[in-house]
């Protein structure tokens, strides 16, 4: 299995394995926050983001996800006839268990989660399950009871990450023993709780290691939620030692969480709203301590500083929504333009855009060649193009009083107004109208420009040719080859073309 650990390079066939593997790869990324983001800095509090959110699957789930099916494997739970995968999860355990089967051969994994999950997980994990979002393990009504009775038919596999102690003991095996070598100094560790894995592998591995370190464990508010950890009340039937693995157990609300979360983002560390609860949880206790005046108890006798670590679980991008439901409009920037949204949709393309000496050369019928950077070969390379001139149809965008004054022979005029409006492009009012007006006008529905466009080339023909490229593109989404005659009729004018290019066919 090869592996370069000082480029980080995975090679061979079994380079995925071993890029989800921890032992063959560097540790965990550890680093402190800067004193904007830590109050008590000034108190000689040193605190550090363990950043598991950056492990290959993206979440702290990954590690018990590969220990449990690692020792599923080894106790012959997982053989050549196992074919599926089914846990109940809020989302990481089930995504990395998704990944991590299908890089050991198991084509699928089953998820029952909560309909209370996000819309972005729900997204991602398609079995839904009403109920709790967080039932005990032996409630008949709860997915963790449904997924274990899944798991017992033929061929299945349910890892049953909630009494499982290969869940926690992942944390026993990696989490701990990586904080601890780089981080020897440390005095105090925090993590939020759900399944309580994290907490209690990384726990019991330092009260044995590190016992004069500190050990916090960080729930939620009662009646609140934040995903992934849980409120006191729900760790009451978790059969984890997680009792022996915490010194003290700390309550967070989940505004004040996914605040915490947002600031770290905007400073530069993206995780979810779990490591905002961990932070909090951890600075709550920490600002307990030093009311008490029992802050000093904790200091390093070497440097005088209290070295301490947060867990980052995830990442925040699969809870975009779930920001802006819990926290008010205040805390984000308001979208610039926002009219403009819905509004031209469609992609564009400059092999789509003619020179008007292009398009006088096929309106007269003869074969032109197109420069590499209008090819219409996926090469690249310059190709020649010929259209049947009874196919092609220059559609004038210009004002009717334009078009009646002068006009290409044989096109056909659509008055949009634009001779008095700004370049749409520039002025988001003016995309709006002139938007809304030609795909009224350009869709199948309309007598006059829809239908009759079908199957035809058309030019289109604006002024400058902004509003003929608006109208481009939304003919290319109704599957109309059409092209966008490049700077308008003012360009055809100051070429010279203008009244050299009657079209061969009128």
């Amino acid at each position: 299995m090869p592996v370069d650990h000082e480029l980080n390079v995975f090679s061979g066939e079994e380079a995925l394995r071993a890029f989800y593997d921890p032992d063959a790869q560097a540790p965990v990324p550890l680093v402190e926050l800067p004193e904007r983001l830590n109050p008590l800095r000034k108190d000689g509090v040193r605190i550090y983001a363990k950043l598991l959110s950056h492990l290959p699957a993206t979440n702290v789930k990954s590690l018990p996800a590969l220990n449990m099916l690692l020792r599923g494997y080894e106790k012959g739970k997982i053989t050549e006839d196992t074919h599926t995968i089914v846990e109940y999860s809020s989302g990481s355990t089930v995504i990395s268990l998704g990944i991590l089967a299908h890089i050991m051969g198991i084509p699928n994994v089953k998820a029952y989660l909560s309909n209370k999950t996000s819309p972005t997980k729900l997204d991602l994990l398609r079995t839904v399950f009403g109920g709790h979002g967080q039932p005990e393990p032996n409630d008949s009504n709860g997915g963790i009871y449904l997924a274990t009775q899944h798991g017992q038919q033929e061929g299945f596999y349910n890892p049953d990450q909630y009494s499982n102690p290969e869940n926690y003991e992942a944390h026993m095996r990696w989490t701990g023993p990586q904080i601890h070598k780089q981080l020897p100094e440390i005095k105090v560790f925090a993590a939020s709780i759900g399944t309580s894995g994290t907490m209690t592998g990384t726990g019991l591995y330092l009260k044995s290691a590190k016992p004069s370190c500190l050990r916090v464990g960080v729930c939620t508010a009662p009646d609140d939620r934040v995903p992934g950890p849980r409120s006191y009340s729900l760790l009451a039937p978790v059969e984890f030692p997680w009792r022996e693995s915490v010194n003290a157990v700390e309550e967070i609300a989940s505004p004040e969480s996914f605040e915490k979360s947002l600031e770290l983002c905007r400073n530069g560390l993206l995780v979810g709203p779990s490591s905002g609860l961990a932070l909090l949880g951890l600075l709550k206790h920490l600002g307990k301590l030093k009311e008490k005046g029992e802050l000093d108890q904790l200091r390093n006798e070497d440097t005088g500083e209290i070295p301490c670590v947060f867990i980052c679980c995830d990442q925040p991008f699969q809870y975009i929504s779930d920001y802006y439901t819990k926290l008010g409009p205040e805390h984000f920037i308001p979208i610039k333009n926002e009219l403009l949204l819905g509004v031209d949709p469609y992609p564009y393309n400059v092999d789509w855009e003619f020179p008007p000496r292009i398009v006088c050369d096929l309106l007269q019928g003869k074969t032109v060649i197109l420069p590499p950077t209008l090819s219409t070969t996926s090469s690249g390379m310059a190709n020649t193009l010929q259209i049947e001139p009874s196919r092609m149809v220059v559609l004038d965008l210009r004002d009717a009083a334009d078009f009646a004054t002068s006009h290409i022979p044989g096109s056909v005029n659509l008055d949009v107004g634009a001779r008095s409006l700004p370049n749409p492009y520039q002025d988001p009012p003016t995309m709006v109208q002139q938007f809304g007006l030609l795909d009224a006008r350009l869709a199948a529905a309309d007598a006059q420009f829809g239908a009759s466009l079908a199957g035809k080339v058309v030019f289109t023909l604006s002024y400058k040719g902004h509003v003929g490229r608006l109208a481009m593109s939304i003919l290319r989404n109704r599957k109309v080859q059409a092209h966008c005659v490049m700077g308008g009729s003012d360009a055809w004018m100051q070429q010279g073309f203008w009244e050299s290019c009657a079209p061969a066919h009128v």
